[in-house]
């Protein structure tokens, strides 16, 4: 489960990589109706539901053992390791449905994981020797259902993670009336109420003259990509069939996580981070910069 020379020389010039298979389709496609039981219960959640809102089901792995062991499997670090380097954290995860008629998402790209609220969430302590320049932020796209064309699969823009094309410093109006209703160039897109034109760093680019790569993936499978690869979505025009994926973030682990936040706000939704714990996936914690736990009341 390591990467070939060829496969480290794709993932430098295009920002990513994959698809990589995580589990069997049929094994995924087994462990969803309990999986979703299990996200029922929020005694353990690292965020409540009042506040939180449509983020209280961030960092699930903290109290979901399916999405706990997920983070840490062998098929996903080992490559990692290749990128990165020994010693990771996973520091936050996220759900992504794409329910029947849902818009796509907008292109965007992330260097400090502050879309919205304009505050890094991640600040690097020191350069990584191979790749000085680009932010240190891996994602790691696990479809847990079939992502097809028709029901909303993924698009990355080749080389894009080497050009900052987004803001994502720069402070967003979240507006949720704007949900649905956003359009580029004839196709509904949007970010979940934001408007991410408003942080283009050229007002007039179009992101549509790139050429971007199409992923269609089976259930089970994943993409390794830069959060500062640009990256977006097709909209769900199926009427039955619900998308469903799981993202992973993973940092070295030198690099600062929250570093001037007590609480998340974003989407609409406020979460408090007093239960917030990074996971150590890989190697040693050197560093110490950060709360590193098995979960949210450890």
């Amino acid at each position: 489960m390591s990467l070939s020379a060829q496969e480290i020389a794709q993932f430098d010039r295009n920002g990513f990589i994959g698809p990589f298979d995580v589990y069997p389709r049929g094994e995924m496609l087994s462990r969803l109706p309990d999986l979703r039981l299990s996200l029922l219960d929020r005694a353990s959640a690292a965020y409540g539901l009042d506040e939180a809102g449509p983020i209280a089901n961030y960092d699930r792995h903290l109290d979901v053992d399916f999405l706990d062991a997920h983070v840490r499997r062998p098929e996903i670090i080992d490559r990692l390791r290749y990128i990165l380097g020994d010693d990771l954290l996973c520091w936050r995860t996220e759900f992504f449905a794409k329910y029947p008629g849902d818009e796509g998402t907008d292109w965007h790209q992330s260097r400090n994981l502050a879309i919205g609220g304009g505050i890094p969430q991640l600040v690097a302590t020191e350069p990584h020797p191979r790749y000085p320049d680009i932010f240190l932020t891996l994602a790691v796209w696990t479809a847990f259902t079939d992502a097809t064309i028709e029901n909303g699969c993924m698009q990355y823009v080749p080389g894009s993670h080497r050009h900052i094309y987004f803001d994502d410093l720069r402070p967003m109006r979240w507006e949720p009336e704007r949900i649905g209703r956003n359009m580029r160039n004839g196709v509904p897109r949007g970010l979940y109420g934001y408007d991410t034109r408003e942080i283009q760093v050229d007002p007039v680019w179009d992101p549509d003259q790139c050429e971007p790569v199409t992923v269609e993936m089976r259930a089970g499978q994943c993409m390794i990509s830069w959060e500062a690869t640009m990256h977006g979505s097709l909209p769900n025009i199926t009427r039955e069939q619900t998308r469903m994926a799981f993202v992973a973030r993973y940092v070295p682990t030198n690099v600062r996580i929250y570093p001037t936040q007590h609480r998340l706000d974003e989407y609409g939704g406020i979460a408090d981070l007093k239960n917030w714990r990074a996971v150590l996936v890989s190697g040693e914690d050197r560093s110490g910069y950060n709360r590193v736990g098995a979960g949210p009341f450890v």
